[in-house]
């Protein structure tokens, strides 16, 4: 591999470790924030619901930006919005800049995750599971450094502000890892004509992928959310419930790279998708219905293992259906648009779930139902072994 493509890699990794702290860093604080911005309830959560929203309803913008800008550039410019939006925590006084910011953290995170996919089409066509696991676990890294971090930054800076605000650091090294990227790189890089730069919403494949992601992300960010006071609702101290969820977050993130690498071995993506359903039907079934001492931490186990693979592969699938890299960059925005959608209101409804019915036993058990519908949906998904098959047949 050429040390260009190496720089390539790190600049990857490094951008992507921008795409969750500013919002995996409000949990660990929302008690604070809350009693010094006098919040309620209410108000508190949307400081995580609408970045996820926004991940949705703003990831086509990332075609319409990459066709005017280019992918480099566009990439550049959502950097800078997010290291912005990050750096105004230092200075929040009042709620409505806390939303705001958080709004145009979404935004930013909207558009570059597609644009990232776009990005390692172009530059990784032969290599893209790989890549796509480098990416998934930058989220990760990033994911669980901000949240793990977060108490600690609190303390050291006796600010809460502070500890929301450092995570900026990462955009402004993403931003100079990124500049020599742009040598070369043209401010416009459309490809085709309009009516060619369009989302696939056409496509039924593009819709089966669509409802694959949204479902998987649903069961996600459910689980991130659920599964500690799951574990609580045992009899678990609440120190307990946070290494269980601790060990599915670090189980998650070995996974996301692992696995995609095994996949880039394999000659279909449809055993290592199925299977990886699978396993998560079986951690949620294990959350729904453990009795032993150890099933929290076995069920987190299995539920990294089985999410850890669904997420990074169902990033593979559009590079697999596609051509160009323009053209990966709006299936994926198609697909992250309707699925970050879905993953905002399914952790909601398993909540209320829970309020209506009394336990987090029949939260789980709603989440199994759609971790079947994914088994099901992930057994259409597998346009790679068709193409081997026409390949090996005109051969």
């Amino acid at each position: 591999m050429k040390n260009k493509q190496w720089f390539f890699i790190l600049a990857l990794f490094l951008v992507s470790l921008n795409l969750r702290p500013a919002i995996t860093s409000i949990g660990p604080l929302l008690t604070q924030i809350q009693a010094d911005l006098s919040m309620n309830a209410l108000t508190a959560s949307l400081i995580t619901a609408i970045p996820v929203f926004c991940m949705g309803i703003f990831a086509p913008l990332a075609g319409i930006l990459s066709s005017r800008l280019g992918i480099d550039w566009s990439i550049l410019l959502c950097i800078c919005l997010v290291g912005l939006a990050t750096a105004a925590r230092f200075v929040v006084h009042t709620s409505v800049i806390l939303l705001v910011s958080a709004f145009l953290v979404g935004v930013g995170v909207a558009i570059i995750g597609p644009l990232l996919s776009g990005f390692i089409k172009h530059h990784f066509p032969e290599q893209a599971p790989t890549m796509i696991g480098i990416y998934s676990v930058g989220i990760g890294v990033g994911a669980t450094l901000s949240a793990g971090l977060a108490i600690p930054f609190a303390t050291s800076f006796h600010s809460w502000k502070s500890a929301l605000g450092i995570w900026a650091l990462l955009a402004v090294v993403g931003f100079f890892i990124w500049l020599p990227i742009l040598r070369g790189s043209r401010p416009q890089e459309a490809e085709g004509p309009a009516t060619k730069r369009r989302l696939p919403w056409d496509s039924g494949r593009a819709w089966v992928l669509l409802i694959a992601f949204g479902l998987q992300s649903g069961i996600y960010y459910s689980v991130t959310t659920w599964l500690s006071p799951k574990t609580e609702e045992l009899g678990y101290s609440q120190a307990a419930a946070g290494i269980v969820l601790t060990t599915f977050s670090v189980i998650q993130m070995c996974c996301s790279l692992v696995i995609p690498m095994l996949v880039n071995r394999s000659r279909s993506r449809k055993p290592w998708l199925v299977g990886s359903g699978v396993l998560t039907l079986l951690g949620l079934t294990l959350c729904a219905f453990w009795t032993s001492p150890v099933s929290p931490w076995f069920a987190a186990a299995v539920l990294g293992v089985g999410l850890g693979g669904l997420f990074p592969i169902l990033l593979i699938l559009p590079l697999d259906e596609t051509r160009t890299a323009d053209e990966a960059s709006r299936w994926t925005a198609m697909m992250q648009c309707g699925g970050y959608i879905m993953s905002g209101i399914v952790p909601m409804l398993a909540g209320a779930i829970k309020d209506s019915l009394g336990s987090y036993r029949y939260s789980f058990m709603a989440l199994m139902i759609l971790a079947i519908c994914l088994v099901v949906t992930s057994v259409f998904l597998n346009k790679r072994e068709e193409q081997l098959d026409a390949e090996a047949y005109s051969g």
